[in-house]
């Protein structure tokens, strides 16, 4: 040790010495010799950033070991772990909700390597902060920090041997760099090829790809979808919907004509400005309205109310944007574009309390929480449920349905992925059962040069073994097989302004629309089934 040093100071600097050689000779130093000279393995570009971030970091320990630990020093050190924990996140979140073991590269411990990166740099943050608790008020460390004279340290044998390991380690790091990512403008490569040094192989990658995407830079990503359209509540811009069913992908001969209008004068729901969706419960024969706040409203006329809740909506799963509804049995599901739902039941059965507090803010009593945990004989805790999809993973979705067996979403297009997906979750567990693309039956015919996939799906439900469709774009109400998937006819619709949502009470479809004026009203038309 440094004999010139108190016993506390010669610590702090046992300690920095042993943490810059576990930061440099292990995670960088096992990534760089082990899985690349002797597995072949490259680094992707988030990987060099990740290892970029530990080198940095190392050499600012070997600074603090060769000056004393200057502040600059030390602050750099936290701002480099802070910048590691970053891409650490960025690079393991694509991967979270993969299947168990899904990943790149090769393992360490059970781990993928790149995930190892949030570890170390939050380890670099702790050991950081442990070191700095050997800095004592009469120390030559604390003169270190208020003396603007940088003075060189003397190293003992310790620290010289770390700084050559590590010194070894960074220059192999750039002879891997170089070999694999060639020189600047070169950068690094998001599929990297395996390591050899015939050149005349690995130049044929080299590539700049990543000064086109700086080029383009978005904060909140290159693959975020424009949100849900709802009227009057959100409306991405560039999103127009063209009302004109012949300009759709249909020829469409069939027309559903506006039978009657009724208003929605239910007083609870009054104070809200948006009522996104409705449904019918044919046991009860009993209609149910929900808005974007999550106050739910039963009524069999839109005129009174025979039940109702406000959800606390603040807690719990993300809801944002409700957008359809449907009953499963008796239980009222009420859905949001993320495809996270949650739901309500009436019932003559005493409800707990806390339970009733926690997830409502008011209720008219007798309506109980759907989805809950019981945690122990006096605890009960509410619960939203969501479906995680594959094929629909980059689509919101604007419609829930259900044949008793399966809660069905379709998806709605958006510029990154445009088929409209039918996706479909047992009623049992909500766990996703399977995912079809919608497809057109040979029977329908569809003009030349022309898809389904601009059909803007806001509202669906089911009628004996079809299910009825509406869509914003074009006023047309698709009818599908959706056991297999295939849209077996269409119908224009007329009269709608923005329709939100649908219902079919036996041989009348209630859709709820809204006007221009920015009133939500109810329309219906006859069931063509």
């Amino acid at each position: 040790m440094n004999t010139y040093l108190n016993k506390n100071d010669q610590y702090f600097y046992l300690f920095m010495t042993t943490a810059v050689l576990l930061i440099l000779a292990i995670p960088v130093g096992f990534a760089n010799m082990y899985l690349g000279y002797f597995h072949n393995e490259s680094p992707c570009t988030l990987c060099w950033f990740e290892r970029i971030g530990m080198i940095i970091i190392g050499v600012l320990g070997m600074l603090i070991l060769r000056y004393g630990p200057q502040i600059k020093y030390i602050v750099c050190v936290f701002l480099f772990a802070g910048y590691g924990i970053y891409m650490g996140i960025r690079h393991t979140a694509s991967w979270w909700q993969r299947d168990i073991g899904i990943g790149l590269g090769d393992k360490l411990v059970g781990a993928h390597t790149y995930t190892w990166a949030v570890v170390v740099y939050w380890c670099v943050v702790i050991v950081m902060g442990l070191a700095l608790l050997f800095i004592r008020k009469n120390s030559s460390m604390m003169e270190d920090l208020a003396n603007k004279e940088i003075k060189v340290k003397p190293l003992n044998a310790y620290s010289k041997f770390v700084i050559v390991i590590s010194f070894i380690v960074v220059c192999s790091n750039a002879f891997q760099a170089l070999i694999i990512n060639g020189l600047p403008p070169y950068t690094g490569k998001s599929n990297p090829d395996r390591l050899t040094f015939d050149m005349s192989i690995m130049s044929k990658t080299w590539t700049t790809e990543v000064w086109s995407r700086l080029s383009k830079f978005n904060l909140l990503g290159k693959n975020v979808p424009e949100d849900v359209f709802i009227k009057d509540l959100v409306e991405p811009k560039n999103l127009h919907f063209d009302k004109n069913t012949s300009n759709g992908a249909f020829e469409i001969s069939k027309k559903l004509e506006l039978l009657n209008t009724y208003n929605i004068e239910i007083p609870e729901l009054i104070k809200f400005k948006h009522i996104n969706a409705i449904a019918y419960n044919k046991n009860s024969n009993e209609f149910a309205l929900v808005t974007n706040e999550m106050a739910v409203s039963y009524t069999k006329d839109f005129k009174q109310s025979s039940g109702f809740v406000l959800f606390d909506k603040t807690n719990g799963n993300d809801m944002r944007y409700i957008v359809d509804a449907t009953f499963i049995g008796n239980k009222f599901v009420l859905g949001a574009s993320n495809k996270t739902f949650t739901g309500i039941e009436k019932t003559d059965e005493v409800i707990d309390e806390m339970l009733e507090w926690q997830t409502f803010k008011e209720t008219t009593k007798g309506i109980a929480p759907a989805f809950y945990t019981k945690k122990n004989e006096n605890w009960f805790e509410p619960s939203r449920k969501y479906i995680l999809t594959i094929r629909a993973k980059q689509n919101y979705i604007h419609s829930y349905a259900n044949d008793g067996q399966f809660l069905y979403l379709i998806t709605i297009p958006n510029k990154f992925s445009k088929k409209l997906v039918l996706s479909y979750a047992s009623t049992k567990d909500y766990l996703l059962s399977g995912e079809k693309i919608l497809e057109v039956s040979e029977k329908l015919k569809l003009k030349d040069n022309r898809n389904i996939n601009d059909y803007y799906i806001v509202g669906a439900d089911i009628f004996e073994d079809k299910m009825l469709a509406l869509s914003l774009n074009y006023s047309t109400l698709l009818v599908i097989d959706y056991k297999n998937a295939k849209i077996i006819d269409a119908y224009e619709i007329q009269g709608l302004d923005n329709p939100k949502s649908l219902a079919i009470k036996n041989d009348v479809i209630y859709i709820l629309d809204r006007t221009n004026d920015k009133k939500d009203i109810i329309k219906t038309y006859k069931n063509p089934l």
